[in-house]
């Protein structure tokens, strides 16, 4: 399956390639990164793990992270995408940005063309965010992108709170999040 490649105003989501193993590594080695994640430490090594996972649930799947890209600089700052979670039979958009990517909205614009590529592309019914309860800006994101509080959930030994959006409820919306098209010759999608 190709991959493709989607475009926001600020950020190119684009697919991981094992060369930016360093890079994502790290991401996850600032201060703080993953202090609403279940509790982890990734080496190099699970680093490429990650990559070689996501590479795989795209081709098993129709969809998956991307790595976040500003443009221009080919500097990755993160992750962001659609993840089915087995625990709960649902697909997941989830983001990870580093601190230097942070408080420019680019985590809303990525969860929006994620949002788009899984209604529009994948059809999917409806899509879920996974949130701790702490994480103030995670659930701004998800609340400027339509999703509301459905739940709490008890998943990987930590509490969360589960968000949800309907493909029927955007279709209904005055100003839905746009769909993504498919640029002539060339295998990226534009929002």
């Amino acid at each position: 399956m190709k991959i493709p490649i989607l475009r926001t105003s600020n950020l190119l989501l684009r697919p991981w390639t094992l060369e930016d193993t360093p890079a994502l590594f790290q991401i996850l080695q600032e201060p703080e990164i993953l202090r609403y994640f279940p509790p982890t430490t990734f080496t190099l090594e699970k680093t490429r793990h990650y990559i070689i996972r996501q590479l795989k649930h795209w081709h098993e799947r129709g969809y998956g992270h991307w790595a976040v890209v500003i443009p221009g600089s080919d500097q990755v700052v993160g992750w962001n995408g659609l993840e089915f979670v087995p625990e709960l039979g649902e697909v997941e958009v989830a983001y990870l940005l580093s601190q230097c990517a942070r408080g420019r909205g680019f985590g809303t614009q990525a969860a929006r063309a994620a949002i788009a590529f899984g209604f529009e592309t994948c059809r999917l019914p409806a899509l879920i965010g996974l949130v701790h309860p702490e994480n103030t800006p995670s659930v701004r994101v998800l609340e400027k992108c339509g999703l509301v509080f459905s739940k709490p959930v008890m998943l990987w030994g930590m509490e969360m709170y589960c968000y949800r959006i309907a493909r029927t409820s955007i279709e209904q919306q005055p100003d839905p999040i746009p769909p993504a098209s498919t640029q002539p010759g060339d295998s990226s999608v534009s929002l």
